[in-house]
């Protein structure tokens, strides 16, 4: 499967926020990456 470098980024971002939403789930503080993911998915 080919991807654009957007849909790549995009992709990865995706990855980091569902993985800063299980910490956050879990009570575990996110750090400063994954905050910034899970608010760049937000919005």
């Amino acid at each position: 499967m080919r991807l654009t470098p957007t849909e790549r980024d995009r992709l990865l971002l995706f990855g980091a926020a569902e993985l800063a939403r299980a910490r956050r789930a879990r009570g575990l503080r996110l750090n400063v990456p994954e905050a910034t993911a899970l608010i760049a998915d937000t919005v």
